[in-house]
């Protein structure tokens, strides 16, 4: 049986139709799912991006942070000398003693009360006892504010001393804290 050459010919149009047409037809699939990969790379990429902009912003702090260590050094021992490690009781009375002879007061009698245990601190109650004259007195109350331990003035009694006037004598109720032992003031 022979075949029609013209049968032929069409028979091999239509499989290079239909062939092209697969071909046509995986080209589309491959290119969508390219099309769909490059998508996908490209979210993961910018999301990339984001955390490396906040790895580099952190960074960025960080060296801020290290050029400051110095300064925050010194702030640190500052404030480790506001509120120490221990009440140092004689500290606090010698320190006071010199407050009082830059304010040209006489430094009379301390009496510490009861302590206060608070959340990582306690407070350590004391009544400080000054005579002088009244700028003296002042300039005292001043220098405590500012001095290098912190130290609350919770009240201040005003009377006369004991050569009258121009001599007053001030009973000074403060508090005065450090850390509990074994905790670090927050």
């Amino acid at each position: 049986m022979s075949t029609n050459p013209e049968t032929k010919k069409q028979q091999q149009i239509v499989i290079t139709v239909v062939l092209g047409i697969a071909i046509l037809a995986c080209m589309i699939f491959l290119l969508y799912h390219q099309i769909n990969a490059l998508k996908e790379a490209q979210a993961v990429v910018e999301e990339k991006q984001v955390i490396l902009q906040k790895e580099q912003s952190r960074i960025n702090y960080l060296i801020q942070l290290s050029k400051q260590a110095e300064q925050l050094e010194q702030r640190k021992k500052y404030l480790a000398e506001l509120i120490p490690s221990l009440p140092n009781e004689n500290l606090l009375i010698t320190g006071i003693q010199g407050l009082a002879d830059q304010s040209n007061t006489d430094f009379l009698q301390v009496r510490f009360n009861e302590r206060i245990a608070q959340k990582g601190y306690e407070e350590m109650p004391v009544v400080l006892t000054f005579e002088g004259r009244y700028h003296g007195l002042l300039s005292l109350l001043d220098n405590m504010q500012s001095w290098n331990r912190a130290l609350r003035i919770n009240e201040v009694k005003v009377t006369r001393g004991r050569n009258d006037l121009p001599q007053i004598k001030a009973e000074i109720t403060a508090t005065a804290f450090y850390q509990q032992e074994g905790k670090e003031a927050q």
